[in-house]
């Protein structure tokens, strides 16, 4: 398999891991939260301030990205809300006049941002030299790496910030509202073109970039999701000990 398309299946891959364990956190969270207060309301607030490092990227990416691409926004919020029973909506920034395609750009950019602080993140952890080790197969040194990791200075608020980010940062439904239509087109684009033989050659140099964008993605993805495996044993363990102690038990 050449690269470009290892690459997108190590993307896909390590997105797909990622969104089965946001929403296990997510609701998890919330259900240590109402293990300590036995109120929702309670649990909602306690969810998100945990998590406000990343609420707050997320939403001010959406805002950077639209006065970048000169889309007006008319409305900025920063508060958690319940939309009907269950949807949970954390902030917002409403825009206007954007088509199709800026509004889709204005979606991804947390994704975008997100990945960028995990990796920068990542990289003052150590990670990559973790990651490196692991993939070589050589657990000695994927051991010492992660010692070495655990010197950090403030190591823990670090992997705090980047846990709060990283579960942040997935866009939210409002957010993929035109990927569809944009996607379909571009899809449409590419068959037509491929059908007809009348698509250029891509220089080989857009080809690498591309590749190595991909690439980059897909590690920011699978940092978050292997810290994100971290949290869940340390939030399995809280819940148990919260249930045990008060003697409540939550059936998700």
């Amino acid at each position: 398999m050449s690269a470009p398309w290892s690459n997108f299946a190590w993307l896909i891959a390590s997105l797909l891991v990622l969104l089965l364990l946001n929403r296990w956190i997510t609701i998890h969270v919330q259900g240590v939260g109402f293990l300590l207060s036995g109120n929702r309301i309670t649990a909602i607030w306690l969810y998100f301030f945990l998590f406000l490092p990343g609420i707050m990227l997320h939403e001010l990416s959406h805002y950077l990205m639209a006065l970048f691409l000169q889309v007006r926004v008319s409305r900025f919020s920063l508060w958690p809300r319940l939309q009907g029973k269950r949807n949970l909506v954390l902030g917002s920034v409403e825009v206007q006049g954007a088509g199709p395609l800026r509004h889709s750009l204005v979606g991804v950019a947390p994704l975008l941002f997100g990945s960028l602080v995990v990796v920068l993140i990542g990289r003052l952890l150590q990670f990559d030299a973790v990651g490196a080790a692991l993939a070589e197969g050589d657990l000695s040194l994927a051991f010492d790496a992660a010692g070495q990791s655990f010197l950090t200075p403030d190591f823990w608020l670090w992997l705090y910030l980047l846990f709060a980010v990283a579960n942040a940062m997935l866009p939210s439904p409002s957010d993929r509202l035109y990927w569809g239509p944009v996607l379909l087109f571009i899809g449409a684009m590419i068959v037509l073109g491929l059908g007809l033989d009348i698509l250029p050659a891509i220089p080989a140099g857009a080809q690498t970039a591309a590749s190595n964008f991909i690439a980059f993605m897909a590690s920011a993805l699978s940092i978050a999701a292997a810290v994100d495996l971290l949290f869940v044993g340390l939030i399995l363990v809280l819940e148990t000990s919260i249930g045990l102690a008060t003697g409540r038990r939550i059936q998700y």
